[in-house]
This record gives C-alpha cells, structure tokens and sequence, in this order.
C-alpha cells in the first residue's frame, strides 16, 4: 500500500469514525432508535429534541411516526399535521399522516394527504403504489384485512426507497473518495500539428 493509499485510508476512517460517533443528539438518537424498531425510545428522544428546540421539523415529524408505530394514531395525526402545516413538501410526514388516517379509517383525509404526497417528485416505483393505493380507497371500503395490507406496502415502500437512497448515496460518496482521478485537474496536452 502506498503512502497516498494510506492516507486516503486514514482520512476515510477518520470520517466514518466522526460520524459514527456524531449520533448523540436526542434527534438522531431517536432517528436510530426508530430504525432499529424501539418507537418508545424514539418517542422520548424526540420529545427531548423538542424541548430544547421546539422548531426542530425532523424531530417533529420523528415523533409523528413514533407516535404512529405505538399505535397513537391521535397523536400522531396532531404531531404529523403540525409538520404538513410548517414545510408541505416533506413527503415522510405526508405519507404518516394518510397512514394515521387510514388506521382511522378517515379515508377522505388519507386520500386527501395521499394526493399531495403524489403530486410531490418521488421515485416512480413508489409512485405507482401511491397511484394502487389511492385506488384501492376510492373504489370500496376497506376491510381491516385490506386497510391493514396497504398500511405495510406503502410503510415497506418508503423505507426501501429511503434505504436505496441512502445507498446509492454512500456508494457515490465511496466512488469519489476511492477514484485516484477526481481531485487531478484534468490538463489536455496538444500535439504541435493540432
């Protein structure tokens, strides 16, 4: 390994461990506790991120889903709408919302939240489940079966959409710290005839 290998090494596993270690805010806290499935311990970090920065739209929206997955669908619906009101296009807490709503069964609402989500730029696999869903609860009522279906392949969806997102993200991110040539300016070097 060349010493230009190493330090590039050695840069790279400096930065992963600056950010593994940059998860202690109460948001980002909760952020990991509802990835890895404790909404409880969300719930709290999100309530503590509010408390000292009410303004905070992640942990607002945060608590919204936390609220959500504990089966608070009143709280959530109240935190979520909260978030729609302040910033329209985040599409996480438009999504939570119709979801709060269809667990309600307040399907004008749900269809309501899940047109605007639609409207907004989202990758066309999860379009096109927004489009089945919104069709399944225009055309009859729902049965819990059915309710409950359409609630895990939209919540499915949108975490695989996040997570590709993410991927291919880091996977940008380690092609351009890993690509020798990027940081070289690119010189073109004429011939005499040219």
């Amino acid at each position: 390994m060349t010493w230009r290998h190493r330090g590039t090494f050695a840069l790279v596993l400096v930065t992963l461990l600056a950010a593994a270690g940059c998860a202690t805010t109460p948001t980002a806290v909760g952020r990991e506790a509802l990835r890895a499935g404790r909404p409880a311990d969300a719930v709290a970090q999100f309530e503590k991120a509010l408390a000292e920065e009410p303004e905070r739209l992640d942990a607002l929206i945060g608590l919204g889903i936390a609220k959500y997955r504990l089966g608070a669908y009143d709280d959530a619906t109240a935190a979520l709408s909260d978030a729609v009101a302040r910033a329209p296009e985040q599409a996480a807490a438009r999504l939570y919302l119709a979801l709060a709503y269809v667990r309600k069964r307040d399907d004008a609402r749900a269809q309501e939240s899940l047109t605007a989500l639609r409207a907004m730029p989202l990758d066309p696999r999860f379009a096109a489940l927004v489009d089945q869903a919104l069709a399944l609860l225009r055309a009859a009522p729902l049965g819990d079966a059915g309710r409950t279906y359409l609630i895990a392949s939209l919540d499915y969806a949108a975490e695989w959409s996040r997570e590709l997102a993410e991927t291919r993200r880091a996977l940008n991110q380690a092609q351009l710290a890993w690509d020798p040539f990027w940081t070289r300016p690119v010189s073109v070097i004429r011939c005499r005839n040219c």
